[in-house]
């Protein structure tokens, strides 16, 4: 315990309690007066027994009484105060989880609308509180974290702001990471004015934040840590069961056949026989029996399903299930299926060519595009390029290099697009390929050992270009992405190599088409997660991009190949006006292990010790003044009690 104000205290003591014992001291002075008798002046028989300015002092209740209540004030003007968490004037920064699990409705039975959250703001009221009272220069910062952590206000005493503050934390459904949010907390310590305290970082969760990738648990490298967990007690059971997985794809051979993937987990101790039931847009629901085994002290009940439906147009695909629960973010999930499509292809060969390379042709042709469009180099550039792009979902060059990048993707052959150069060869026959990214998506199942060409040495990449294969000169198989839309160019010509006479020629390029070309590519349905990036791409003419969620999003286009939206932080489908499709319509759905897993976390590890929970007025200096002046209230009422009985006596 410590004092805030102890000399103003003392100096105060020093008048008050003298004066109190020389009132008990002094002695009345009478006028004399000639009466029958002193039996009847009995009460103020000690009044009588001396005729000196003093008398000796006795005991009497009302002095004590009295005594207590001058001691109880003047304790309480010195303002004491527990120091069981930070030390007077002392900074405090505190971290509110707002990822989905705390959207959790657990919290007191009785009130099934209250939700974890709702208990994390109660808490950091407490601490406002008790701080404020404690010291009205002590410093809180108060921010939320889910994906990314975001300050809602910085240091600040002003308790009315820092309230104020509170009722800007909003709920989310993303995937606690506490990792960002203590690196947050580390930048605001070490920029403060240093003192003699490292600042209080206080976390208020149900400890839902994952696991750290260190052995040593999550780092803090500046302030000291307390956890303060919101949530149901360790004793009392959980009741989830939420979708942490849902996929979709359409069958290779058969584009109309979709096969489906989902798994649910179950966070209570009891086994769960449920429903679940798939839907796509108006066609009939497909329900399924789902029992999932009871939880354990080590993991979660889990349980995995497949399913096949017949969708040959596109749609969105749900699954929810019927098990009511305290967390209902994760009881839907839907992803965005896109109707099959093969995509349109445009060649582009050089004027001296009659014909375009018949191998080309014929290898793109094999990949039955919905159609292919040839022609030459001028044919190309007297066209309105804008209007032949966005019709195209791929764009070929064999050995022309147009004037600038076209707004659709693109593959060339033997010719270098105009942001990238050239290196001369050093050597005039035939070269090898020496190595190539076999890890990239569009060199998989790609073989060049044995792939020998001539004519080229590489090229010299910009910082946006991405290196794809290397000959002794440099890169000769390179990506580039500018404006959302990606390039992939290959620099020596077809001509003067061999590798169309081998197998994994046709498989660049259906890798290429599956990964480029938007309908090549479309048999994956989409989805994603809450507080992601998402990219969509534009009608052709739009000026403006809206997302009819909660909270109306707009965002001016400034790029007509790409737009970035904000960030949607809760899950459910959103339509997306003025977006071409398939993004015309966004899917944003939880699926979190880590966050459909409710059940509360005790202890956390942090800089390799065991972080306990406790609770928020713990981390302020508690002040005892408030009680001390209730106790001078008792008093004042006991001393009144004590001088009407001694007048009745």
């Amino acid at each position: 315990m410590e004092f805030l104000t102890p000399w103003s205290a003392l100096f105060v003591a020093a008048v008050a309690l003298p004066a109190l014992v020389l009132l008990y001291l002094l002695k009345l002075r009478r006028q004399p007066l000639r009466i029958a008798s002193t039996l009847l002046w009995e009460q103020a028989f000690e009044d009588l027994q001396a005729n000196v300015p003093f008398q000796r002092l006795r005991y009497s209740l009302l002095l004590l009484i009295q005594f207590l209540l001058l001691a109880a004030l003047l304790i309480a003007f010195a303002q004491p105060v527990l120091t069981g968490g930070v030390q007077p004037a002392g900074r405090i920064i505190v971290l509110i989880d707002v990822s989905a699990s705390m959207r959790a409705t657990d919290v007191d039975p009785n009130d099934p609308s209250q939700s974890r959250l709702d208990a994390a703001r109660a808490e950091a009221r407490n601490l406002i509180d008790n701080a404020s009272r404690a010291d009205r220069t002590a410093q809180i910062m108060i921010a939320m974290f889910g994906r990314s952590p975001r300050v809602i206000t910085p240091f600040q005493s002003n308790r009315r702001i820092l309230l104020d503050a509170l009722d800007r934390v909003q709920p989310t459904d993303e995937q606690a990471d506490l990792a960002q949010a203590l690196r947050l907390a580390e930048a605001f310590a070490t920029r403060s004015e240093s003192d003699d305290q490292p600042p209080m970082v206080v976390l208020i969760s149900d400890g839902g934040v994952g696991a750290s990738e260190r052995a040593a648990g999550f780092n803090l490298r500046a302030g000291r840590f307390r956890y303060v967990r919101v949530g149901q007690d360790m004793t009392t059971p959980v009741d989830n069961v939420g979708i942490t997985a849902f996929t979709a794809r359409r069958d290779f051979e058969s584009p109309s056949r979709v096969d489906i993937f989902a798994r649910l987990t179950n966070a209570s101790r009891s086994a769960i026989e449920l429903v679940a039931t798939l839907r796509a847009d108006d066609a009939d629901p497909l329900p399924l029996i789902v029992n999932l085994p009871p939880a354990t002290d080590a993991t979660v009940g889990e349980r995995s399903f497949t399913a096949t439906m017949e969708l040959p147009e596109g749609a969105v695909l749900s699954l929810e299930h019927n098990h009511e629960d305290a967390l209902a973010s994760d009881n839907t999930a839907a992803l965005v299926l896109p109707a099959p499509r093969q995509p349109r292809l445009l060649m582009v060969h050089p004027d001296d060519d009659a014909d375009a390379d018949p191998f080309l042709v014929d290898l793109l042709r094999a990949a039955d595009p919905a159609e292919l469009i040839v022609m030459t180099a001028s044919q190309y550039a007297n066209q309105a390029v804008a209007q032949t792009d966005s019709s195209i979902d791929l764009i070929v060059f064999d050995r022309v290099s147009p004037a600038q990048l076209p707004m659709a993707p693109s593959l060339s052959f033997g010719a270098a697009p105009p942001t990238l150069g050239i290196i001369e060869p050093t050597q005039t026959g035939g070269q090898s390929v020496l190595s190539w990214d076999r890890q990239h998506p569009l060199m998989q199942y790609v073989e060049l050992d044995a792939v020998r060409f001539a004519g080229f040495g590489g090229f010299d990449l910009p910082a946006a270009g991405t290196a794809l294969a290397w000959g002794a000169d440099g890169p000769i198989i390179a990506l580039l992405r500018t404006q959302g839309v990606q390039h992939v160019a290959v620099g020596f010509e077809l001509r003067r190599s061999d590798w169309p006479l081998h197998v994994s020629f046709a498989v660049f390029v259906q890798n290429v088409l599956e990964q480029l070309a938007v309908g090549g590519g479309a048999v994956d349905a989409f989805g994603f997660r809450p507080g992601e990036p998402i990219t969509v791409v534009p009608k052709p003419g739009t000026t403006t991009i809206e997302v009819a969620t909660p909270v109306a999003l707009s965002v001016a286009v400034t790029n007509p190949g790409a737009v970035t939206l904000p960030a949607i932080r809760l899950a459910g489908v959103y339509g997306v006006v003025g977006a071409a499709p398939p993004f015309d319509t966004i899917a944003i759905n939880v699926l979190s292990d880590q966050e459909s897993d409710i059940r509360p976390v005790q202890s956390l590890r942090i800089n390799a010790e065991s972080a306990e929970a406790g609770v928020a007025s713990d981390a302020a200096a508690r002040p005892l003044w408030p009680y001390l002046i209730g106790a001078a209230l008792v008093l004042v009422v006991l001393e009144w009690i004590a001088w009407c009985l001694r007048a009745r006596m």
